[in-house]
């Protein structure tokens, strides 16, 4: 047959390299920014601490520049966010406006993933696609693969699930912006960024896990032969 052993040890290899990009993404974004701002803080004031912290995103880009990669959509929608509200905070001397970002990315996210559930285009499945590899080949062959009726229904479950706790998180990161200084911001929002980000990937995992267990076919997880 065609789909033999060769076949199913690369989508296997697809399935791992997937789970270790999206840890390498998601780990630069959760622990730089806190660190970048006790350090600078040290002999910075709070603007310009926060502004450097700020900058993450486009230290993401630059590194992909350096590496031969072009830069993500999202990496740059994010240089955006960021740029205008440094530029916001600097103009006008208050660190909410990089204080209240997380909060109001979350929310568009949050926003985002909802309606690309209900509209039948899930974004969890373009972003599932996209960190998956950095061959365009082993995205294509998902991409299709993924295109299945029942393949979209999970992952329009998945986007539904990520709206909603996305959009908890917007509402607890807004009311920590403005409630606490900004130093603790900077000290828990990352903490919480992680933990929120984990529990609803292990969540995720195994709901993807039971379905799979139905419908290995789908290959929504790498399984070992």
């Amino acid at each position: 047959m065609g789909d033999g052993p060769g076949r199913e040890g690369k989508g296997y290899a697809v399935g791992v390299t997937h789970h270790r990009t999206m840890i390498r993404q998601l780990l630069p974004g959760i622990f730089l920014p806190g660190l970048i701002y006790f350090v600078v803080s040290r002999h910075a004031a709070v603007v310009p601490s926060l502004a450097a912290a700020s900058c993450v995103p486009l230290l993401d880009g630059v590194f992909r520049v350096c590496r031969g990669k072009a830069p993500t959509l999202v990496s740059m929608a994010f240089v955006l966010v960021a740029g205008v509200s440094i530029a916001l905070a600097v103009t006008l001397h208050s660190p909410m406006f990089i204080l209240i970002k997380g909060a109001v990315v979350s929310f568009v996210l949050g926003v985002a993933f909802a309606f690309s559930a209900v509209i039948r285009r899930p974004l969890t499945r373009w972003l599932a696609v996209s960190m998956s590899s950095d061959q365009a080949e082993a995205r294509t062959q998902l991409q299709t693969r993924w295109h299945h009726p029942r393949a979209t229904s999970v992952f329009r479950a998945l986007s539904a699930g990520w709206g909603l706790l996305l959009l908890l998180l917007a509402a607890q990161q807004a009311v920590m912006a403005l409630t606490v200084s900004p130093g603790l911001v900077m000290a828990l929002e990352p903490g919480v960024q992680a933990f929120v980000t984990v529990g609803g990937i292990l969540t995720s995992i195994l709901y993807v896990r039971r379905i799979q267990q139905d419908h290995p076919e789908l290959g929504l997880l790498p399984t070992r032969r």
